[in-house]
């Protein structure tokens, strides 16, 4: 059996600060909203169109309570494929994305940049020509 990623969520203070940058900055289209009343929760998880894969916005309350790395804000990195990461981390510093590492060539024909998204995760532009 074969898993693939189909959803990469992320645990946020703020859904609606994030869901700005997600949707006016990156572009990602809004596919869903989920309604937390029904477990006491005020608010709602937004799901995004970000490729092959859907990103889920959760507010931080849905886990309270939950084991400490459960209810801890942000994940590691998650990688976005562009054609021109160049290209791409000017348009972005354009709408105000700021860039943690600009575009760098770890090996050849890999060009990666490393920029802020919200609650201190760290979001990368990719591409690969092999």
């Amino acid at each position: 059996m074969a898993l693939k990623i189909w959803k990469v969520a992320l645990l946020v203070k703020d859904v609606k600060e994030a869901e700005k940058f997600y949707v006016e900055t990156l572009g990602l289209p809004v596919i869903e909203r989920l309604s937390l009343a029904s477990m006491g929760i005020e608010g709602e998880a937004v799901f995004l169109d970000a490729g092959n894969v859907q990103l889920e916005l959760i507010p931080q309350a849905a886990f309270h309570g939950a084991p400490e790395r459960l209810a801890t804000c942000g994940v590691h990195h998650l990688s976005f494929q562009v054609d021109d990461v160049p290209a791409t981390q000017e348009e972005l510093k354009a709408k105000g994305a700021n860039f943690i590492l600009e575009a760098f060539n770890p090996i050849e024909g890999m060009t990666l940049a490393f920029f802020d998204g919200t609650n201190g995760v760290n979001l990368q532009l990719f591409n690969w020509k092999r």
